[in-house]
């Protein structure tokens, strides 16, 4: 009885239609889910990355409100000085870091000072980290990194035994000549000369190591909106400051230049790795000195004025050079 029972409403169910999936049924349905996924997960991840782009342009914008502040209070842009740190340790209380600041010894060395147990380079300052940077912000030194760093503008800086920019990507085009034919910036020498005084610095900060000079809004005659104030960079790929243990708030670590193109591969995970002679050796400390980023195409950078640009890495060197100067006189057109 039972047997018929069932027999009759399977019978009933055919002809009704209710039939289950066929293994090659469900086989195209998975492809079908598989196809979506893939056209849909670039997209996801675009997004993903116009927002971490968005993020870090703000983290840009943040750094230079804090610069317009400290400079509103001490009458000149930040300084970096080789025993009291970077300009970013004086810029902390403008970054929401005030009882990290008022902990600080200024008599004695700052960046390896101990605080609350720790050192102050190993702090991790909100703000100073780009979200699409997949490197640990923490160095094999135990040392913090920043993804934004200062610009002493358009700067001779060859190095003496490595890496020739002039040679490799005309980091010096004319008329801006090297040797020094009264063309600035050039004439202003090389970093490792600075006297503190600012004369041998096109940018706008000075070099920590033996500078205690920044610009005065002032001394920015051709117009904040025409000159780079700071930009992003991958202490990763920084031989000097990532390998040899400087982090965000030595003195020494933030001395960029525009000599070196954006996104000049010195990183391993970078298209053109290693050109030239111009890759992660110590030597090479010049082309590591310049501005780049994760982001594709390009980099941001911070004017003068608090405007946050994104800059094509194929910006034309001259151009590039002449954003970098403070007081060259050139007219910059659009970039």
């Amino acid at each position: 009885m039972n047997s018929n029972v069932h027999r009759r409403r399977l019978l009933h169910d055919q002809r009704k239609g209710f039939w289950g999936f066929t293994l090659i049924e469900l086989l195209v349905v998975i492809a079908i889910i598989a196809v979506l996924i893939a056209l849909l997960l670039p997209a996801v991840q675009q997004a993903r990355e116009a927002a971490r782009r968005t993020q870090c342009k703000n983290n840009l914008k943040q750094l230079g409100l804090a610069i317009h502040n400290y400079a509103d209070v001490y009458g000149q842009l930040p300084i970096a000085r080789q025993i009291k740190g970077s300009e970013l340790v004086g810029m902390l209380p403008y970054m929401d870091q005030a009882p990290l600041y008022n902990q600080i010894d200024f008599n004695g060395g700052v960046f390896n000072q101990t605080i609350n147990g720790k050192i102050l380079d190993a702090y991790i300052i909100p703000g100073i980290q780009c979200p699409s940077e997949p490197q640990n912000v923490m160095s094999p030194a135990g040392r913090a990194s920043s993804n934004y760093s200062f610009s002493m503008g358009a700067q001779q800086v060859q190095a003496t035994n490595g890496c020739n920019l002039n040679t490799v990507v005309s980091a010096y085009p004319a008329p801006f000549d090297p040797d020094g034919d009264r063309e600035d910036p050039f004439q202003r020498g090389n970093v490792r000369s600075d006297n503190g005084d600012g004369k041998s610095i096109s940018g706008v900060f000075g070099r920590g190591w033996n500078s205690s000079w920044s610009a005065k809004i002032s001394n920015i005659t051709d117009g904040t909106s025409n000159t780079i104030a700071m930009g992003e960079v991958r202490f990763f790929c920084n031989k000097w400051n990532w390998s040899d243990g400087r982090g965000w708030a030595n003195g020494d670590s933030h001395w960029y230049a525009t000599a070196a193109p954006i996104n000049f591969p010195t990183c391993a995970d970078s298209a053109g790795f290693g050109v030239g002679t111009c890759n992660m050796n110590q030597d090479n400390w010049n082309s590591q000195f310049g501005f780049k980023s994760k982001h594709v195409g390009g980099a941001h950078l911070l004017l003068c004025d608090g405007s946050v640009r994104f800059v094509s890495q194929n910006i034309d060197m001259f151009t590039y050079q002449k954003l970098g100067d403070r007081s060259d006189g050139q007219v910059v057109g659009e970039f």
